[in-house]
């Protein structure tokens, strides 16, 4: 049986991971504009452009927990994606004031990203699952994360990773990790409904494949 000095501790690390998560967003964007000040090489648009939309459909799917099971650890996943939305537009905005110019890469990653939503789609019509079923959303969130990371290593082999700071590649790892923690811990009070699988399906393809391309900026 839980007691309320289980439920405070257990308040005291939801609240930690939260506010981590706030002060990791503002220090992303500090350290990453400052180093996309010196060079941009290794950036690409659509590796922040659809980490961007990844980012929106998180938030989507965190609103839809959120109405199912109004928590206090879902109102803080929500404000959380609501953060890094902000944040990453704002990062997104700089590249493009920058010049960032669109590259063969981009193009590749782009047309791999559209036809495979347009397969998600096709399938969940087939399946007369709506696109807005947390499932399909998930993929799309895949398709947006997991696909510019990886051709994110092909363009730093190609042009190096000067433009990425270090402190983004280290948060990285961490804030995915944070987000899965506060994702299960949100799941212990409300379940694990479809919305809540969406954004770990999500979380753990964004993990597995910055782990790739970390593992190619360190190379380089």
């Amino acid at each position: 049986m839980s007691t309320s000095s289980d439920y405070l501790d257990s308040k005291r690390v939801t609240d930690f991971l939260f506010y981590f998560q706030i002060a990791a967003a503002s220090i992303f964007v500090a350290s990453q504009l400052s180093v996309m000040r010196q060079s941009i090489s290794g950036v690409s648009i659509t590796w922040f452009g659809l980490w961007l939309i990844f980012l929106l459909i998180n938030l989507f799917l965190s609103i839809a927990a959120l109405r199912h099971d109004r928590n206090r650890i879902s109102k803080q996943t929500f404000v959380l994606y609501l953060v890094w939305v902000i944040a990453m537009a704002f990062v997104f905005a700089f590249l493009l004031w920058q010049g960032a110019a669109w590259t063969k890469i981009d193009t590749v990653t782009a047309a791999i990203t559209i036809s495979g939503s347009i397969a998600a789609i096709c399938i969940a019509r087939i399946k007369h699952v709506p696109i807005t079923d947390p499932m399909v959303q998930a993929s799309f969130a895949v398709l947006c994360k997991a696909v510019p990371q990886l051709t994110l290593a092909w363009m730093i082999i190609e042009f190096g990773g000067e433009g990425i700071s270090p402190y983004v590649v280290v948060l990285g790892h961490i804030t995915i990790s944070l987000r899965l923690t506060q994702l299960w811990c949100a799941s212990l009070e409300g379940g694990w409904d479809r919305n809540r699988k969406g954004i770990a399906i999500g979380e753990i393809s964004n993990e597995l494949t910055w782990i790739i391309a970390t593992v190619v900026w360190l190379w380089q």
